[in-house]
Parts: C-alpha cells; structure tokens; sequence
C-alpha cells in the first residue's frame, strides 16, 4: 500500500501538482512513516495550528501573517471571478467587511486590550472567505453592514437635497 497518494491530485484530474501535492510528497519522501498516511487535512491542520499559535502568542510579526493570510486567497478569488466576469456576493461583500474592519483598527487604545485579537481576527476573515453559499462575509455584509450602508447613503442623499441657505449681503 503506497502512503503517497495524496487526493490533490485525484482532486486536480490530472491538473499540475498543487503546493499540498509538493509538500506532501516532500513529507512522503523525506520523513519516516508515521503509522498513518499524511493527507492534506493533517497539512492544512498542522499550518492553522501554527498560524493560531503563532497570532494567539503574539508572537514577531503576527499581525503581518493575518493580513497577508487574509489577503492572498481573496485577491486570488477574486482575480478569477474578474475573469469569469461574474461578481459572487462573496467577494463584495468579504471587501467591505475587509476594510471595516482595518478602519476599526485605528482605534488601537481599544484593541490593544482585547486578549489575543490577531487569532480572533484571522478566525473572522477564515469565516468570511470559507467557499459556501451563506459564509461570514455574507451573514455579516446582509445582516449587519449592508443595514447600515444604505442608511448612510440615505443620510447622504438627503444632504444633497437640502438647499444652501444664502445670507443677504450687506449693501
């Protein structure tokens, strides 16, 4: 029994190796069987972890790794959806929230005390990018935020309808 089949490329249907598929054979070629087959679920696992680890600790720089961490899997998204040319609600949404949340971020009197923020922020936006219908992003963009969007905009639109007062000039 061959411990090096892996499912990314059962996934892939024979598409180029993914970075898994190289870890893992890497791990399948470099490392010592460890009594059960190492699969994309215990790399994953395993990265998470650390990254959790890493930002619960606030370790160097692990307010880098969320934002990076958040940033690369939407940009990639929603790069293909540019060039599928449709715009999933996901994505939208999952900006909006994006930067809502780094505008709150410059109350930092306030977020320096919240105990382990960088983990609770990295969980929040692995929420809002999961790949499913009804992920965070939308719950909170239709719940939350959207609300209070068009309530600005109706604020902003009834403050271009009012007319300027003008003041009679001194003859």
């Amino acid at each position: 029994v061959s411990t090096q089949s892996t499912g990314a490329t059962a996934m892939s249907g024979g598409a180029p190796p993914m970075p898994y598929s190289l870890f893992l054979g890497f791990v399948h070629r470099n490392i010592p069987p460890l009594g059960f087959p190492v699969t994309e679920m215990h790399v994953t696992g395993a990265f998470w972890g650390l990254a959790a680890l890493w930002t619960a600790t606030d370790f160097y720089g692990s307010s880098l790794l969320v934002t990076i961490l958040s940033l690369v899997y939407p940009a990639w998204m929603s790069y293909r959806a540019e060039l599928t040319g449709k715009y999933p609600v996901q994505w939208i949404a999952y900006w909006i929230i994006f930067a809502a949340v780094y505008m709150l971020e410059f109350l930092q009197f306030l977020i320096e005390y919240i105990p382990i923020y960088q983990t609770f922020k990295l969980a929040f936006f692995l929420w809002c990018m999961y790949p499913c219908a009804n992920n965070g992003s939308v719950l909170v963009y239709n719940n939350a935020l959207k609300p209070a969007l068009a309530a600005l905009d109706q604020w902003i639109g009834s403050m271009k309808k009012k007319q300027s007062v003008e003041f009679p000039k001194d003859d």
